[in-house]
């Protein structure tokens, strides 16, 4: 029912932000921006419930806490950015939202490299 919940909110939303952009664009941004943030609060439970069933396939891959902390960080990378491209491209800034996207890539990929070193590592022991 969260779902549907979200949706309703978003729904009505933005139908005032598309009443409100001509007159006042800076208001519905403020709109937009604020639903967007209280729909993501509305999926705190169910970002929990990943994190745990994560940590549970990490713990029976037999990794160490840090790559459950890294997997928490690509996540919460990958759920701001994706809002931070939304609201650039609401504002209609899409060089702003590529750039964003870009930066988070990046930053995700930096932070995988060592899991991969570790997984790599792992595969040669198997086939020595």
């Amino acid at each position: 029912m969260t779902v549907v919940r979200i949706v309703l909110i978003c729904l009505a939303a933005a139908l005032m932000c598309a009443m409100l952009r001509f007159a006042r664009p800076e208001m519905a941004m403020a709109i937009s921006l604020s639903v967007s943030l209280i729909a993501l609060l509305m999926t705190a439970d169910a970002i929990q419930a990943v994190f745990g069933e994560m940590e549970l396939l990490i713990g029976m891959a037999r990794m160490d806490a840090g790559n459950t902390r890294l997997v928490a960080r690509a996540v919460g990378i990958s759920i701001i950015a994706e809002l931070g491209v939304q609201i650039c491209q609401d504002a209609e800034q899409s060089a702003l939202a590529g750039r964003i996207r870009l930066a988070a890539r990046l930053t995700m990929l930096a932070m995988a490299l060592p899991l991969a070193r570790e997984i790599a590592e792992s595969l040669s022991l198997l086939w020595q």
